[in-house]
């Protein structure tokens, strides 16, 4: 084992140091007590870590930073920020809750995207609106149906409202009307009307 060397200086206006040097493995521990902060201080020819106590403060400054423990609780009584100049990743291997009891607001100035290997439920007690320059909804499972469904559905194009597949059927329980304030066309390879009775004109 190397042999250390090892410090205390007292000075009343400097306060007390403790300075624990490894010659061999260049690398220096100190403590300082200045009556105004404690900080405790271990680096070599490449870094340095410091961790600086006040009466109104803690700030550690390292490389890496690494908490392990059963549980750990992290509360604010006031704001708390949370910002990584690279990338940050929030993982669980069991359930993951968001919440606030107020407004949430999340953006991404890229592409954003959110994504289940099972179901995703989209609920709002109040208005729930989905808006883009180009909007796309669409069922890719075999067989499988997009339903819209509501106590009123109303499909709105400022232009044109166009539906095409290769069957369409619109079917009302009640009345139903077909409505143009221009010409009306209908047209088809075979074109059938039926009613009881069929009123024309």
């Amino acid at each position: 084992m190397a042999t250390l060397i090892c410090t205390l200086e007292m000075d009343k206006e400097k306060g007390l140091t403790i300075k624990v040097e490894d010659p061999d493995g260049k690398l220096t521990q100190t403590v300082t007590i200045d009556g105004k902060a404690i900080t405790l201080e271990v680096k070599n020819d490449s870094d340095t870590s410091t961790v600086v106590q006040k009466p109104d403060a803690v700030t550690i400054t390292c490389k890496t930073f690494t908490v392990e423990a059963d549980t750990i609780k992290l509360e604010s009584k006031k704001d708390s920020e949370w910002r990584s100049s690279g990338e940050l990743k929030f993982a669980s291997e069991k359930d993951m809750s968001l919440t606030s009891s107020a407004k949430l607001t999340q953006k991404a100035s890229k592409d954003a995207s959110l994504t289940s290997d099972a179901d995703i439920q989209l609920k709002a007690s109040a208005e729930l609106k989905l808006e883009g320059k180009t909007s796309k909804l669409e069922a890719k499972g075999e067989g499988k149906a997009l339903e819209l469904k509501g106590p009123l559905l109303k499909l709105n194009g400022t232009q044109r409202v166009v539906m095409w597949g290769r069957l369409l059927k619109v079917a009302a329980t009640g009345e139903l009307n077909l409505e143009s304030k221009g010409p009306a066309n209908l047209k088809g390879g075979t074109t059938n009307v039926k009613g009881s009775p069929v009123n024309l004109g």
